[in-house]
């Protein structure tokens, strides 16, 4: 997997509050996603990942806790899943990501 990550994509605020992306990058199943976190003032934090190169639908899951890293799934708070602006449950979420990988997969190989 390959990251990507530039000094000049960190945003700190007067206020207290951090915003940090990255680009993501899967060597194996071709997938791209860009998790952009968020933490305000008083500690809270959400990490988005939106998965989306050229294919749809937009698969985005956030993160919400009280700690700035995803270390494992005990570590977040909750998880929300969306299929582009509609939320969904986790098992449609990760079925259709798996589908989407899937293709990827094999549009690589061929």
């Amino acid at each position: 997997m390959q990251v990507v990550f530039e000094e000049e994509d960190q945003f700190d605020n007067p206020l207290g509050e951090e915003q940090e992306s990255r680009f993501y990058s899967c060597q194996v199943c071709g997938d791209n996603w860009l998790s952009v976190k968020e933490k305000t003032a008083d500690g809270e934090c959400t990490i988005t990942f939106v998965h989306q190169m050229e294919t749809a639908p937009v698969l985005k899951r956030v993160a919400h806790m009280s700690n700035a890293v995803v270390i494992s799934d005990e570590s977040v708070d909750e998880w929300e899943y969306f299929k582009g602006d509609e939320p969904v449950d986790e098992a449609e979420w990760e079925a259709l990501l798996s589908d989407r990988r899937d293709t990827l997969k094999a549009t690589c190989v061929n």
